[in-house]
């Protein structure tokens, strides 16, 4: 759970904190963002996949957490609760929160597929392999198909445009699978929820 979600909590606190006293909390804060998960009648305990979704979830816990932290500190600077300001309710800075934290959590994702699709290459065959390197030369390197080609010896580039469009579609079925894990969602609604993933790194 710590290892799919950290990245978020801290990039939204990171984003929230940035050059003020509160960033030397920010051990403790994502520590209580995952207690408030775990806790007897916590987040996580009444939480229903069915009803909605988590990364909205996971973000209130997070933002709510922040809030805590900033309260304390300004009974500790001496300040009514009521003079302290929250970044959140600042509308712009608010949607560049959310679109920090979207980001982050998009890209873990991303990730967590990419480690399924490599589990998959690690016990397959050599064309599976190859497919993978070709994404993996195409978006991690961004080189251009013809280059790929020449860089693997291959001289048909048709090929290597076949082994990419496949790889793309390997892929996309381990986005399937981990968007539906994160998020209970399932049939056109996992597709939905791919495009937004998408959508969150502008890619």
């Amino acid at each position: 759970f710590a290892n799919n979600y950290v990245k978020p909590v801290r990039a939204y606190l990171g984003k929230r904190w940035h050059n003020t006293p509160l960033a030397a909390e920010m051990d403790d804060a994502v520590q209580d963002a995952f207690f408030e998960c775990f806790k007897p009648g916590g987040v996580l305990e009444g939480a229903d996949p069915l009803r909605g979704d988590f990364r909205g979830l996971l973000y209130a816990v997070v933002r709510n957490v922040a809030r805590r932290f900033e309260e304390q500190a300004a009974h500790v600077m001496q300040r009514r609760p009521d003079q302290s300001v929250y970044l959140d309710d600042l509308p712009h800075e608010a949607a560049q929160m959310s679109r920090v934290f979207d980001r982050a959590w998009a890209q873990s994702l991303l990730h967590e597929a990419v480690r399924h699709y490599e589990q998959q290459v690690e016990n397959g065959t050599a064309d599976l392999r190859v497919r993978f390197q070709v994404l993996q030369m195409r978006h991690d390197q961004g080189m251009p198909i013809r280059a790929i080609a020449e860089q693997l010896g291959e001289p048909d580039v048709a090929r290597i445009h076949n082994d990419y469009r496949r790889a793309r579609r390997e892929f996309a079925v381990h986005l399937r699978q981990v968007v539906a894990t994160h998020t209970g969602v399932s049939g056109d609604a996992v597709e939905a929820e791919c495009r937004r993933v998408t959508a969150m790194l502008g890619a």
